[in-house]
């Protein structure tokens, strides 16, 4: 399909369709994930473990993640991009109510199951997204789409704790589970329309490194995948441990502190679609990334600033140019990876750089953690972090200019 081409693209109906089922799967996928972080007090009391603990279940859940971004594309492909969602959201769903089961190997093996799924999302989102996109609004569609991931952590913040406080916190993962089963129901309808490019007699055997291998090929993406690394890492942190930090160092309780989790959502919303409406404009990708990143550099140092002491309102006002720029540099990333990934090659281009991605998702919260170790406040820690966001502006400040060629 030649995107540039508007006779190409569908109907206005189908693609916001297509956008708003998308959106949805994204929104559910990073929900999941963050509902244990949401109520990691509540949940580390019943299974005995420290609150510092999240950070490694939300790193065993991008475990699976990895894994399964090494054949994600290649799922898309052989299922359609549209079953390979509902399999997702299927699966977050069940994995959900395993983590319902008051045990750490239930947290185990649920975490695994998230990831899992997540994986599956991302390579199947893009080729749907580049379908609908043209180069003149490439960058916003696929911010739209991203927005779903901190909408996801709205719900997580808003959703989680309130019903764990109110009805225990199975409950919290239980209303999870239903959202996510719902949404299977709810993209249906885009299955015939949009997956009628799935290829049944893909193959897996030999195959599964492909996507990575195609990355390793490429410079530019080779660089965007190094940037990830890093950028994915700080956003993870910020998204499990802010709940925890309001609690421990602010002394927010935990219904103020969701609300905060869900300021640096609500913010990574709009920063996805500014940053997005700005690389449109400007028609270069590389540098709005660079200066969503300055910023995030700026917020996490102010970071080590807030206290109890510190009015309401300026400590809401850190946690949004925090999730602004930490969680809403996605869509210009996923545009820019579509605009460099080969003809017909974006669900495995997409898939190959989100390999070191959610190794840096993995590794985000582990590192932030050791971090914790030293300084014993999560505020500090923060603001220390801010050198792995400048490790990772080093490799975009190598790209090439990204100015779009019409």
């Amino acid at each position: 399909m030649n995107v540039s081409d508007p006779q190409s693209l569908p109907s206005k109906d189908l693609a916001l369709a297509t956008i708003g089922g998308v959106t949805a799967v994204q929104v559910i996928a990073t929900m999941g994930i963050l509902i244990p972080a949401a109520i990691a007090p509540e949940l580390a009391r019943t299974l005995d473990l420290p609150v510092s603990m999240i950070g490694f279940q939300v790193s065993l859940a991008y475990v699976g993640a990895t894994l399964m971004s090494l054949c994600g594309g290649l799922v898309q492909r052989k299922l359609g991009a549209v079953r390979a969602n509902q399999i997702a959201a299927t699966a977050i769903g069940l994995s959900l109510l395993i983590i319902a089961i008051p045990h750490v190997a239930a947290l185990f093996v649920g975490s695994l199951g998230l990831g899992i799924a997540y994986g599956m999302t991302n390579p199947a989102a893009s080729h749907l997204m580049m379908k609908i996109a043209s180069p003149t609004n490439r960058n916003l569609i696929f911010s739209v789409k991203q927005t779903g991931q901190p909408l996801g952590g709205v719900v997580a913040g808003l959703m989680a704790p309130p019903i764990a406080i109110a009805f225990g916190w199975q409950w919290s993962l239980m209303a999870g589970a239903f959202l996510a089963l719902s949404t299977v129901l709810l993209i249906q309808p885009l299955r015939a329309k949009l997956d009628g490019d799935r290829d049944p007699t893909t193959k897996f055997r030999s195959a599964v490194f492909k996507d990575v291998s195609l990355v390793l090929r490429i410079r530019e993406l080779r660089l965007l995948a190094l940037a990830a690394l890093t950028f994915s890492g700080v956003q993870l942190a910020l998204m499990t441990f802010a709940v925890t930090m309001l609690v421990e160092d602010v002394k927010f309780d935990l219904v103020l502190a969701g609300v905060g989790l869900a300021v640096i959502q609500i913010a990574g919303v709009a920063g996805r679609l500014g940053w997005g409406v700005i690389a449109d404009r400007n028609g270069d990708g590389r540098k709005t990334l660079l200066f969503a990143q300055s910023l995030s550099v700026v917020a996490a140092v102010a970071t080590a600033f807030l206290s109890d002491s510190m009015p309401l309102v300026a400590v809401f006002g850190i946690l949004f140019l925090f999730g602004m720029s930490a969680v809403g540099w996605n869509g210009v990333f996923m545009a820019e990876i579509g605009r460099l990934a080969p003809e017909g090659k974006i669900g495995s281009a997409t898939g190959g750089v989100l390999v070191p991605t959610f190794i840096g998702v993995m590794m985000g919260p582990l590192v932030f953690s050791a971090i914790h170790e030293v300084t014993a406040t999560y505020t500090m820690s923060f603001a220390i972090l801010t050198l792995v966001t400048i490790m990772g502006m080093l490799p975009i400040l190598m790209m090439r200019g990204s100015r779009q060629k019409e």
